[in-house]
């Protein structure tokens, strides 16, 4: 990497201790050396790809400037969005849509056409009935060519409202994207993390479609809008199956793991985030550039490393070499890579000149991506030319995979960058310029031009089997659009004879457009030997629910529920929250029971149970699960269920069928998980109707919390006696409480006797705790500290125990003391600061500088273990210890010592949006700070600091709102020395 006299005196500051505390630097154009395009000619030498493929351009100025998507229609034409007002020039409207044509067939483009001019941003299109539907914030137009100029004479507005909450103020890098068609007949979109609330134009009083942290679909025809799983930043993609992957800038490819129109069908039910990141080196994994850092990158790294500037710092001394602007994220759909190339997906890196390439593989209901074998340290393909840009991908009529290339000199979100810098940098630089490039296989040779649009439409059934996917999507478009009912008996055929499976998949959804689906395909469909068919099977017959009745998809329903493949299992658990077979029942055991050894499909079942819970929770207890273990997951969900929903003859008999089992772990455990779902958890064990019919139970249960012989054993029976133990009036169980937080009971026994503590609103249980203090093992006190922070009733006995001695003023942790300096009663404030002192106003750069010469010292990992299990384990993992709240910091460590050392210091400084603090208040008098997991119209689902995860249902919740903060608190380097720290980032970013 080339040195810059700026580079090197930050490295210079670092090693000496030396920092510069001033206004923001000014520095000339000699510190910034501009980097030169390279031209159309020599493009391709700059680049080195994975052996076995070749690059080729395809297009290039001055066909073309600033592409950032792209979609073939069905003449083989290539719509292009020209993005040239990036990135402050969006007032301008110099945004547009472009036609390429390749007229000789030799697979490069050679004539270029403006079909329409004048958008403010424009960032996605899809072709559709002869036209194209783009998307330009906050609007979807529709545009179509009428008299065949190659320019639109036709523009209708369809819907707007995308990102109508910041329109004052827009990310230029969170603007929706990637529209395709889908399996499903419809249009299908990100909308990245500016989300919106959409108004059709033809239906300007209807009610809006809030789209926050979902994406959307619209049917073409009736502009039908819905949200869809998502919430991804740029770039989304669909396998063959209609499986959906999406990637964020920091997180580069992300799993859709069930729909999100299956959410809330069950509101008492407990369900999980639908998007799920599923890298196997991490989200923002590290990567393997050939282009230099750009000297403006380099020193605005080290000008805010330093506190010459404020800012985010990027990867440590070399601001590079992980994922920071992952964009694009596409699955290969094509035939001429090599087949085992099919379903792999692809990600662009725009700021680090790069295509990373992950081979994605199915595990269990989801997928996993990982680097292939032969590209552990290197990338598939890569440029020494910091100007290659790429920001999507497109699989092509050719089997090719396509590259969008915005060709910019700099490609950064303007906000981000220093005046003093950005005053000698052209961010216009290179509008005028674009490419496209494809990618092929080496010796490819040029197909013979399929133009699909010549087709007859007998023909585009036979299409349907094509091995090239954006054939079979083409012609399923033009089927739908064509409405030619005299296709369905050739489409029944293709549905239950052909012999590839994507095109039954695909002569199936073409007849649902043609609304021609009937009895005999479905049956097929749901008895088909391929997985793919089955699972979409189940999806279209939601679409036909009359067909529920024949006997034929009864039988095939039936052979589903214990199917060998998991996601066909899981497809039917999500499916019957929809329709309603008669034996439906039936169904739900058989998958309860194959949830025994698969735990993932409890959601999916648990969402689709509704008056059939407790024969479910019969049929479970019949199998007769061990005894002497807690029960099963989707016993105690069901017996969670069953306490939420709060229906007074189905708990009654939901706790007689629970205690008609012999008294052991397994009833214990699910009486507790009823107990945990009620209102009133200690009316449903001590009223008169039930107190007889548990009492032998609890009984067992008290002798069992009072067992001190299980501290080597894995007996999990001492906790699951502890939790329903903390379900009774504290007159009966608070002792046995107390005395479980001592150190001869198990760590996991402690945490269920706080975790039952949690519930008890009233302060003589505080001033218990504070008066028996050093009882407790001290493992378990800052947890117990915790607990009083959170509870409002408490805080005057913690304030107390501290003022007396009774707790020491160093057992609080930063974020207790930081939680108790946020009291609001006056006197009681009052005494908090006085002893705990005012909150201090020293700049975190500041103590970010006092850190910076740990950075040359050297550290021991062996030292910084210590530190880690100190100061990090609470709420990250590291090699297998700690909680999984925050990134797990196998994830960061290619991040560098550097922007370590920052996060942990300031941690407020860049918090990701999935690592955002949320506050919640309850109707019980609880203050809660943690992690929103899932949001449903009935539910919010949190994970606290400790690991714990809740669900809470709207109507106990008193309010709920995002902190603006990182769920890390500020401080924790209170009692750390520099070489405590120089030891712990050792332990997490290790020395090459």
């Amino acid at each position: 990497m080339p040195q810059y006299p700026l580079f090197r005196w930050g490295a210079l500051a670092i090693a000496t201790g030396h920092w510069l505390q001033a206004a923001e630097p000014e520095i000339s154009n000699l510190d910034l050396p501009r980097i030169p395009a390279t031209e159309p000619a020599r493009a391709l030498s700059t680049f080195l790809i994975k052996p076995g493929f070749e690059l080729q351009l395809v297009a290039a100025e001055p066909l073309l400037a600033d592409p950032v998507a792209m979609d073939f229609d069905e003449n083989g034409r290539l719509y292009v969005v020209e993005m040239r007002d990036y990135s402050e020039r969006r007032d301008e409207q110099l945004g547009r849509i472009r036609v390429l044509e390749d007229t000789d067939g030799d697979g490069r483009f050679d004539q270029s056409f403006v079909f329409a001019e004048g958008l403010p941003w424009p960032t996605a299109v899809v072709c559709f009935d002869g036209g194209v539907f783009v998307g330009s914030t906050p609007d979807i137009i529709f545009m179509k060519d009428n008299n065949g100029d190659r320019r639109a004479d036709q523009r209708e507005l369809i819907f707007s409202g995308f990102a109508a909450d910041s329109l004052k103020r827009l990310n230029v890098q969170a603007l929706f994207n990637s529209f395709h068609w889908g399996l499903d007949n419809r249009i299908h979109g990100s909308a990245s993390v500016s989300g919106g609330r959409i108004t059709i134009a033809r239906s300007p009083g209807s009610k809006p479609v809030e789209l926050r942290g979902r994406d959307f679909s619209f049917d073409p025809r009736t502009f039908d809008l819905r949200p869809e799983t998502g919430g991804g930043q740029h770039g989304m993609s669909f396998d063959n199956a209609g499986r959906k992957f999406l990637c964020s800038n920091s997180d580069h490819i992300q799993f859709a793991v069930f729909d999100d129109r299956y959410l809330g069908r069950n509101p008492f039910a407990e369900l999980p985030s639908p998007r799920q990141s599923i890298a196997k080196d991490g989200p923002a994994a590290e990567v393997f550039r050939r282009s230099p850092d750009e000297p403006w990158r380099v020193i605005r790294t080290r000008w805010r490393v330093t506190g010459a500037v404020e800012g985010l710092i990027e990867g440590g001394g070399r601001p590079s070499g992980y994922f920071t602007g992952a964009t694009g994220v596409t699955i290969y759909r094509g035939d001429a890579f090599p087949s085992d190339y099919l379903g792999d997906a692809f990600i662009a890196d725009c700021g680090s000149n790069l295509i990373h390439h992950k081979k994605v593989k199915a595990d269990g209901v989801s997928y996993t991506a990982d680097r292939a074998p032969d590209e552990k340290k290197t990338e598939f393909l890569t440029s020494t030319d910091n100007w290659f840009r790429p920001v999507q991908f497109a699989n092509g009529p050719d089997g090719a995979l396509y590259v969008a290339d915005m060709y910019r000199e700099t490609i950064e979100h303007p906000w981000s960058i220093p005046e003093s810098i950005k005053r000698h940098l052209d961010l216009n630089s290179g509008n005028d310029r674009g490419r496209i490039y494809r990618i092929v296989p080496t010796g490819f040779k040029q197909p013979t031009a399929l133009r699909i649009a010549q087709q007859s439409p007998e023909e585009w059934v036979g299409t349907l089997e094509h091995p090239n996917g954006w054939h079979r999507d083409t012609a399923s478009r033009l089927i739908f659009q064509r409405k030619d009912n005299s296709l369905i008996p050739a489409l029944l055929r293709v549905a239950t004879n052909s012999p590839t499976p994507l095109g039954r998949i695909h002569a199936l959804w073409a007849l649902d457009g043609l609304r021609g689906v009937n009895e005999k395909s479905l049956a097929f469909a749901l008895a088909d030997t391929s997985p793919t068919v089955r699972e979409q099977g189940l999806r279209l017959l939601e679409r036909w629910p009359q067909f529920l009745g024949s006997p034929e998809i009864r039988k095939a329903l039936g052979s589903l529920a214990t199917d060998s493949n998991p996601r066909v299992c899981y497809q039917l658990a999500w499916s019957l929250s929809v329709i309603e077979p008669a034996d439906e029942t039936s169904l739900l055991n058989q998958l309860s029971e194959r949830s025994l050894s698969e735990p993932a499909l409890v959601p999916a079942i648990l969402n689709a149970v509704e008056t059939n819970s407790l024969i479910m929770l019969h049929a479970l207890l019949t199998r007769n699960p061990a005894a002497d273990q807690p029960g099963p997951a989707i016993g105690m969900a069901l017996c969670r269920m069953i306490g939420r929903r709060g229906i007074p003859d189905e708990l009654e008999a939901a706790m007689r069928t629970i205690a008609g089992l012999k008294p052991s772990t397994l009833s214990v455990s699910l009486l507790g998980a009823l107990a945990s779902g009620v209102a009133r958890p200690q009316e449903l064990l001590t009223s008169k109707t039930s107190a007889e019919v548990v009492a032998q139970h609890v009984d067992w249960a008290m002798l069992a919390a009072r067992n001190t012989n299980r501290l080597s054993s894995p007996d999990h029976t001492g906790a699951s006696a502890i939790r329903l133990i903390g379900y009774l009036p504290f007159s009966r169980g608070g002792e046995t409480l107390l005395t479980a937080l001592g150190p001869k009971h198990r760590g996991d026994e402690r945490a269920a006797a706080v975790e039952a503590l949690s519930a008890f609103g009233s302060a003589d249980v505080a001033n218990l705790l504070v008066s028996r203090w050093n009882e407790f093992a001290s493992e378990v006190r800052p947890e117990l500290i915790t607990l009083m922070t959170r509870r409002k009733a408490w805080v005057p006995a913690l304030v107390a125990g501290v003022e007396r001695g009774a707790i020491a003023r160093l057992e609080l942790n930063t974020a207790q003391v930081n939680a108790l300096r946020a009291e609001k009663e006056p006197e009681l404030k009052e005494r908090i600061l006085t002893l705990l002192g005012a909150p201090k106003t020293v700049q975190r750069q500041t103590i970010v500088n006092r850190y910076l010469p740990a950075l040359a010292l050297k550290g021991d990992p062996s030292r910084g273990l210590k530190v880690y299990d100190q100061r990090c384990a609470t709420c990250h993992r590291h090699q297998g210890r700690g909680r999984a709240v925050g990134p797990d910091f196998e994830s960061v460590r290619s991040m560098g010592k550097e922007k370590l050392l920052t996060q942990i210091l300031d941690p407020n400084r860049e918090v990701a949006p999935n690592f955002q603090a949320y506050l919640m208040e309850t109707a019980g008098g609880e203050s809660l700070t943690g992690l929103l997991v899932a949001e449903t119209p009935a539910n919010i689902r949190l994970k606290t600091a400790d690991g714990l995860e809740t669900q809470w249902s709207r109507d106990q919740i008193k309010s709920f709102a995002p902190a603006g903060l990182s769920l890390m608190p500020e401080g924790l380097e209170e009692g750390v020395s520099e070489q405590d720290m120089a030891d712990l980032l050792e332990l997490l970013a290790p020395t090459p």
